[in-house]
């Protein structure tokens, strides 16, 4: 690629000239005329599905349906269109205002006999009819999975709720995608992020289906021109577990991948469940139901795991929500002897003991605080306002200079990160607003905290970085028209290449 020139403004507008030269940064420059835009790192999303966001572009969407009437008419429309297994995207019964769950039984009354699965938005619970449970081989005499319930009513039937591990055997008898669906969903995903700025993206649960399969879909996306970066952490079962692949097969894997496009970075484990569904692992109890959520694993048996993964050269990401689970999580890296080489995703709900121990631990925290737009009347339901209003510490984390980055785990929510910044910025009604961080904070943290996150070069305007360059002509903000180079290479909006 020939040496390039971008020229633009930094935010407080000076001029900053960017010399490009094989999809790096050779050279920056402070000095001369101010260029057209303001020149910002391309966005990082460290944490997200990107294989499902693309499948799920293609599925029915509950996000405006505010009754059970709402829910059941898409479905009933949805459900016409076609035959075989209707998965139906973003449920949430915390927006139907007092009428809880659906049951399978109003879903079997609109659904023309196929088996129909409402998601929640938080994607660790679903409602079922009966039909899904029985192609699931699900019946009334069926034992809870270990991490997970079927939620039976007061007479002991199933309603046809699932909770975590029950969803996920539901989920499992689905018919599952080709390799070249697979790839096609993972492009129109990568699409959607170049829109909104992002050149590079974390899947944060790779291998649902087929591990290998997954990774090939991947790399097989990714070496597309121009194409947004992607990063996998692959679930622990599916390397480590009886069915896995095994260390020495994943490490062939990662090494046969051009990293610059695709790399493996490390391991994905569950702690525990989310707060809208009442199965975050928390100290105490919810409001909507005597439960203080769900840990996946026995305390024992997690700091095993992540051990064997550790001890096998990968990083660990876990997913913390509630502060029960963050303390058996922090107690695992700690069990390493080197806590600082892993990941703690979430972590809605710290103690100030807690944020100082992850400090000493030195661990990466990864942050999402777009749930706080989309979910927070869910938060206060099921955790009361003074203790939902303290969630998503951004500024008490950056405050005690513990590794940070901001992501979405989109396909959960939209995933624009403007979105992500405002409400990182300006918190919504509800929310402690002395955990606002500034703009320029919160741009840092979307672009070289993520970069950080994932060991790469890139997220930030030093030589020797990745050219992955936004450029806003009226500033940075929601929905300004904007340019994405990726690599130096023009990828999204705008007119064309960089300036030679």
């Amino acid at each position: 690629m020939p040496r390039t020139e971008i020229k633009g403004r930094d935010l407080k507008g000076d001029p900053l000239h960017l010399l490009v030269e094989d999809g790096l940064i050779l050279a920056v420059e402070r000095s001369g005329d101010p260029g057209p835009c303001v020149l910002l790192p391309a966005m990082v999303d460290a944490h997200c599905h990107i294989l499902p966001t693309g499948l799920d572009m293609a599925k029915p969407c509950l996000a405006e349906c505010r009754s059970h009437a709402d829910v059941l008419e898409t479905v009933s429309a949805a459900a016409k269109l076609g035959e075989g297994w209707l998965h139906v995207t973003q449920y949430d019964q915390n927006r139907y205002a007092g009428q809880g769950h659906l049951d399978r039984w109003q879903l079997d009354s609109v659904s023309e006999g196929r088996p129909v699965l409402l998601r929640h938005a938080n994607g660790h619970a679903g409602v079922a009819n009966s039909a899904a449970l029985e192609a699931a081989g699900i019946t009334e005499h069926s034992l809870d999975p270990a991490g997970g319930e079927y939620v039976r009513g007061p007479d002991g039937k199933l309603t046809g709720v699932l909770l975590e591990r029950a969803n996920e055997a539901v989920t499992s008898s689905m018919p599952r995608p080709s390799l070249d669906q697979m790839v096609e969903a993972v492009a129109r995903a990568q699409e959607s992020m170049a829109s909104l700025g992002i050149a590079s993206a974390t899947d944060m649960m790779t291998g649902r289906w087929d591990l290998e399969q997954e990774v090939a879909a991947y790399s097989k996306a990714a070496s597309r021109p121009g194409s947004t970066r992607i990063r996998l952490y692959a679930q622990w079962s599916q390397v480590f577990g009886p069915r896995g692949i095994g260390a020495a097969r994943f490490a062939e894997l990662a090494q046969s991948l051009d990293e610059d496009r695709c790399k493996i970075c490390g391991i994905k484990i569950f702690a525990d469940g989310a707060i809208a569904s009442a199965t975050a692992a928390i100290h105490g109890e919810y409001l909507t139901r005597p439960s203080s959520g769900t840990l996946m694993y026995p305390r024992d048996r997690l700091q095993s795991m992540v051990v064997t993964a550790h001890d096998a050269g990968w990083p660990v990401a876990i997913h913390a929500i509630g502060d029960r689970a963050v303390d058996i999580v922090l107690d695992a890296f700690e069990a390493t002897g080197e806590p600082g080489r892993h990941r703690l995703e979430h972590a809605m709900i710290l103690s100030d003991a807690q944020i100082a121990r992850i400090q000493a631990d030195g661990c990466h925290v990864t942050m999402q605080p777009e749930f706080l737009l989309r979910f927070g009347e869910a938060y206060a339901a099921q955790l009361g306002p003074e203790r939902s209003r303290r969630l998503k510490r951004v500024r008490s984390v950056l405050r005690a200079g513990i590794p940070l980055s901001l992501s979405s785990d989109r396909p959960i929510v939209p995933g624009d990160p403007w979105d992500g910044i405002e409400a990182a910025t300006n918190r919504p009604v509800g929310f402690d607003p002395e955990e606002n961080i500034s703009l320029e904070e919160a741009l840092g943290l979307y672009s070289a905290g993520g970069a950080q996150a994932n060991g790469d070069r890139g997220g930030k305007f030093e030589p020797g970085t990745w050219a992955d360059v936004l450029a806003n002509p009226d500033g940075p903000g929601k929905g300004a028209p904007s340019q994405l180079w990726i690599g130096g290479v023009s990828v999204a909006g705008g007119s064309g290449a960089p300036r030679v």
